[in-house]
């Protein structure tokens, strides 16, 4: 695929960085995102995972868009079910193993359960260790798979920014439906200025911009860096860069920073890293936000 701006598309971050409002509502520097919500702590890409992420602390939150059957907008990581559900568990959808997300209603996907099998896995060890209390695992075990709607009805709310990743929907190259769906509904809700889109599929993001001349844009990158980054980003019009924490490193974030674009590193985890990344100004994606708020205090008290 050929990346480049499309006709009456701007051709430079100049014009529409000033206007992109999603970081106006983050610290300046460093801030803490919490990946699929407080997911180490709460079923991920549930309300709850949500909820606990602006408990805890965390400046924004991370999840996954996707389609259902019925072309409405969905709050789901995988392309099959089975990993986070109970959807094994139901005899009229044995057939339709492997169960994969888009071959299901919402209102199907409204009959499973997204929370129990959190507590059957425990992910994170947070469950044995009593981090998820004997009176949360009610709570858990009623999640569903929210639809988009639900969530920018909560960021709208309670002022909670969210980082929406788009997922590559593996459909053929230029089909770009979903991207429209997202805008849509994005200006249906007014939380136009409360929204990130990423996306690995940077097709998407062109058609975002296309869409709305402000919106912010972040490209995720996982095991390389696209040639000619800065070019890159310019292209797609992109505020921010989201690479994996193995591509960070000092000199990358300096060139990007003066540059004038945000960057933020995925998944951090590790509290030390955190650190560093936060004191450097870099946005940290992590699963373990709860962990990590109290590195943002110790910084205010120096």
């Amino acid at each position: 695929m050929t990346i480049g701006p499309k006709k009456n598309q701007p051709t430079s971050i100049t014009a529409t960085k000033a206007t992109d409002l999603f970081f106006d509502n983050l610290p300046k520097g460093g801030f803490i995102c919490a990946h699929r919500g407080a997911r180490s702590i709460a079923p991920e890409n549930t309300i709850l995972a949500m909820r606990r992420a602006k408990e805890c602390g965390a400046h924004c939150w991370e999840t996954d868009v996707r389609l259902s059957r019925d072309d409405e907008l969905i709050i789901f990581h995988d392309p099959t079910l089975e990993r986070t559900t109970d959807v094994a568990s139901h005899k009229k959808y044995r057939s339709q193993k492997p169960w994969r997300t888009d071959q299901f209603t919402v209102a199907e996907l409204l009959e499973l359960d997204a929370g129990s099998w959190f507590l059957a896995d425990d992910p994170f060890g947070t469950v044995a260790s009593g981090e998820v209390t004997m009176e949360e695992r009610a709570v858990i075990r009623e999640q569903k798979i929210p639809l988009l709607r639900e969530v920018l009805e909560f960021t709208k709310k309670h002022h909670f920014p969210v980082n929406l990743e788009i997922k590559d929907l593996e459909t053929p190259p230029g089909d770009v439906a979903i991207v429209d769906q997202v805008i849509a509904m994005l200006r249906q809700t007014a939380t136009m200025d409360l929204v990130l889109i990423s996306s690995f599929r940077h097709e998407y993001l062109l058609q975002a911009r296309a869409l709305h001349p402000t919106i912010a844009l972040a490209v995720l990158a996982k095991k390389q860096h696209p040639p000619d980054l800065n070019n890159y980003l310019d292209k797609l019009s992109a505020t921010a860069y989201h690479p994996d924490k193995a591509l960070c490193d000092p000199n990358l974030i300096n060139d990007l920073q003066q540059a004038g674009f945000r960057i933020n590193c995925w998944l951090v985890n590790d509290i030390g890293q955190a650190r560093e990344l936060l004191q450097a100004g870099v946005g940290v994606i992590t699963c373990l936000p709860q962990r990590l708020t109290h590195i943002l205090d110790e910084r205010r008290t120096i």
